[in-house]
């Protein structure tokens, strides 16, 4: 029996908890949420004071800025943050959540690009936690709206009206806000997480029969000419075709639509699209390849998005290490494991050949190299849960792997916390003087 809070809690309410968490945690997003973040801070912002837009100011942490100014954003023909904050302002429903810009029309999109001059974005550069922070200040006819988002992509921690707050609390450490190392799911071993996935009622994981339909959708539109760089397309032109390079393909395909903007929903997960595509879409296509069931499909998704939520919570929600490469190969590696029917041995072993092969790859951004980066790790999750369920796993002490899976995303999650601040600041630096040199080329 394990401890949460003040009381010990039964195998059927610890199992209720993970559902509250994965139906929490696995929701429909429009666009690439790092730009419909802000696109969302500026619509509450907005809604708070009600009115007539006249100015937007945004001060935002230096990976939501950085790391999202060269992806797609639906319903408008521009990229960046500051549109991001201007459509949002313009015509956002906060109530929307991650789907805040699901209402955008073509005469919304003009307005937007019209307002621009009125758009201040600054980036807190001395910020350093592992997590995400957005303040949005929008003046209307009516007054002055400003709220505070951290930690989440869509976690309001404090609204101000005119000046006077009117729901959550001020923050003085803001380290406390963007804090993951109390979240419920890290109170969970991976088995757990793996045998609540084989025992719930398969009516009460409808959220991955949804998954499948939305990002099997989103992932035919990335195979259409001229979607991003149509790297799903690409995939299927190596030699040698197998079904893992299907799966690969599918991730692929999906991160190109979704980097290109296109209006499509996708199932995201731990608040990021890219991820809940890279938890999904290799597992959904090896699970036709291999005959499995829709529930066994289901099922081994509900694993798949535990597992990296869990990791994500170690990792941070902006973490300089890629989350579709690291948390979630985490995710398709227990629930590669199922639909090949292993046990608990063998997810151990997959997941730690997993962190034994894909950790360090580093997050340089939102775009549409992604989708090699979804591709590659889903082909090594992929490959590391047949190597598992055949013994072969790679062993304790072997760099940054211990001796149990457990013990070694916690490890990773301390090397996400406490050892990347500064090389993260460099990569954010170096990016933005990049991008600075390039926007002041002629076209």
């Amino acid at each position: 029996m394990h401890f949460i809070g003040k009381g010990f809690l039964s195998m059927i309410d610890r199992q209720s908890i993970l559902l509250t968490i994965l139906n929490k945690e696995v929701r429909p997003a429009l666009g690439c949420t790092g730009p419909v973040a802000v696109a969302f801070a500026a619509a509450a912002a907005k809604d708070t004071v009600g009115g007539e837009p006249k100015k937007v100011r945004i001060v935002m942490d230096k990976d939501s800025y950085i790391k999202n100014v060269a992806v797609g954003i639906p319903g408008i023909d521009m990229r960046g943050i500051e549109i991001a904050a201007s459509l949002g302002a313009i015509a956002g429903v906060s109530s929307a959540g991650l789907e805040v810009l699901k209402d955008v029309t073509p005469s919304d999109a003009a307005k937007a690009k019209a307002f621009l001059p009125n758009v201040d974005v600054k980036i807190q550069w001395d910020f350093d936690s592992v997590g995400l922070y957005i303040e949005a200040w929008v003046a209307t006819d009516k007054g002055e709206g400003h709220v505070l988002v951290g930690k989440m992509h869509t976690n309001i921690i404090f609204r101000e009206l005119n000046g006077k707050l009117i729901e959550g609390q001020y923050e003085k450490n803001f380290d406390s806000v963007v804090d993951r190392s109390h979240d419920t799911i890290l109170d969970y071993k991976i088995s757990e997480i793996i045998d609540f996935a084989k025992q719930v009622p398969i009516e009460e994981i409808s959220i991955c029969r949804e998954a499948i339909g939305m990002n099997k959708i989103i992932a035919e539109q990335g195979y259409k000419p001229g979607v991003g760089e149509n790297f799903g397309n690409g995939i299927l032109e190596i030699p040698w075709p197998s079904p893992i390079t299907k799966a690969k393909s599918y991730a692929a395909a999906a991160s190109d639509a979704r980097m290109q903007g296109l209006e499509y929903p996708t199932m995201s997960c731990a608040t990021s699209g890219n991820v809940g595509i890279t938890c999904s879409m290799p597992l959904i296509s090896m699970g036709e390849s291999l005959g499995k069931s829709e529930e066994e499909i289901m099922r081994a998704l509900a694993a798949s998005f535990l597992l990296c939520v869990q990791m994500k919570s170690l990792i941070g929600r902006l973490s300089m290490f890629c989350a579709c490469a690291l948390a979630s190969s985490v995710g398709i590696a227990g629930g590669m494991v199922m639909l090949l029917g292993g046990g608990t041995k063998e997810v151990d072993g997959a997941i730690r050949n997993v962190v034994g092969s894909v950790f360090g790859i580093l997050c340089d951004g939102a775009k549409h190299g992604c989708a090699l980066k979804l591709s590659m790790s889903s082909g090594v999750a992929i490959e590391s849960s047949y190597m598992a369920m055949n013994g072969h796993f790679v062993k304790g002490g072997d760099g940054f792997v211990c001796n149990t899976a457990d013990e070694t995303v916690r490890l990773v999650g301390r090397m996400a916390k406490e050892g990347t601040a500064g090389a993260d600041q460099t990569m954010c630096r170096l990016l933005y003087e990049r991008n600075k040199i390039d926007s002041a080329k002629p076209s």
